[in-house]
């Protein structure tokens, strides 16, 4: 994970720990994102 979101840092505790947060809120916006597509499907829009 950190090689994908940090690629040209090394495998310190500070870069993982950054990476993690980073793929959390990747997570958290896909999740938002389908949540609106979905309501936008049941409204029909």
């Amino acid at each position: 994970m950190r090689r994908y979101y940090l690629p040209g840092e090394n495998d310190a505790p500070e870069n993982l720990a950054r990476a993690a947060w980073l793929d959390n809120r990747y997570w958290e916006n896909f999740r938002i994102a389908v949540a609106n597509g979905i309501a936008l499907a049941i409204k029909g829009e």
